[in-house]
């Protein structure tokens, strides 16, 4: 097959996607380049509408997912460095376990495994008294929050590794220095510990934000209507393989390249002057 052959402008097509508003921006686009694949009077809205619906919804989860690990892995990684033998057991078995378990399979056991471990409640979808009903209830009308925390929570895990590496790399001489001026542990931690080893991890913590992103097109699997999901139904109702996957290849490099400038800005505004950030 010749690229010249390709059908570039599938994207103007109408979608399977019937009762949803049209949307000006993709209307007008697919009117300048659309061609005889776009059609004005058609019911449904185009698939570059739908696609553009997906891409908004991998952002604003990917973000909110990111904020949940960042929150949730600074607290696990805090809790593996003190002294508290109890605290720093429980931070590593949450390590241990939510590192080591693929994300899909989380996905599931959030979705469909922990709600037979609560209790009875309403299913706003059978009408009975069911484990976990309002777990369900949530899962049916916005699995995007289920997807977010399930994400956040594997994410968290990653990034405590790094922020107990980061910690631990904080000199003794400075950690010392902290208690002799007559900080107590959680102001050495707040004043000390954890501006430095945010400033060493950082460039990490860059990957780790691209990797939530990346990894967000997972969460298809509950039904959350993504970028990924909507190139997946449409490559199965109009063929274009490979015009999908030329054509949304770049919107994943230019949005991860988004977040690495966004975060190297972060870091180049976190830097101390006459001191190196990342580890220099």
């Amino acid at each position: 097959m010749s690229v010249g052959s390709l059908n570039w402008t599938s994207f103007c097509m109408p979608s399977n996607e019937y009762g949803m508003d049209k949307a000006a921006w993709a209307e007008s686009v697919c009117h300048a380049i659309g061609g005889v694949n776009y059609s004005p009077v058609a019911d449904a809205p185009t698939w570059l509408q739908l696609l553009g619906n997906g891409v908004w919804t991998m952002i604003w989860t990917s973000l909110f997912a990111f904020i949940v690990a960042f929150a949730l892995g600074s607290i696990i990684g805090i809790m593996r460095t003190l002294p508290n033998k109890a605290l720093s057991f429980i931070g590593t078995c949450y390590v241990e376990l939510f590192r080591n378990i693929p994300l899909i399979v989380q996905l599931f056991f959030w979705a469909f495994v922990f709600p037979e471990f609560l209790p009875l409640s309403l299913s706003s979808g059978s009408g009975e008294m069911v484990h976990g009903g309002w777990w369900q209830n949530i899962l049916n009308n916005n699995p995007a929050a289920i997807g977010v925390f399930a994400l956040g929570l594997y994410t968290a895990a990653r990034i405590a590794e790094q922020i107990r590496a980061g910690i631990n790399t904080v000199s003794q001489g400075q950690k010392n220095a902290a208690f002799a001026i007559g900080f107590t542990q959680s102001q050495s931690y707040r004043y000390v510990i954890l501006p430095v080893a945010y400033r060493i991890v950082w460039p990490t913590l860059t990957s780790e934000a691209m990797n939530v992103f990346k990894n967000s097109a997972v969460l298809y699997a509950l039904s959350i209507l993504n970028f990924f999901a909507y190139t997946k139904t449409m490559r199965e109702e109009t063929s274009q393989d490979i015009v999908i996957l030329i054509l949304s290849t770049p919107v994943y490099l230019i949005i991860t390249y988004c977040i690495k400038f966004f975060m190297a800005w972060v870091e180049k505004r976190m830097a101390v002057p006459g001191l190196g950030s990342g580890g220099k």
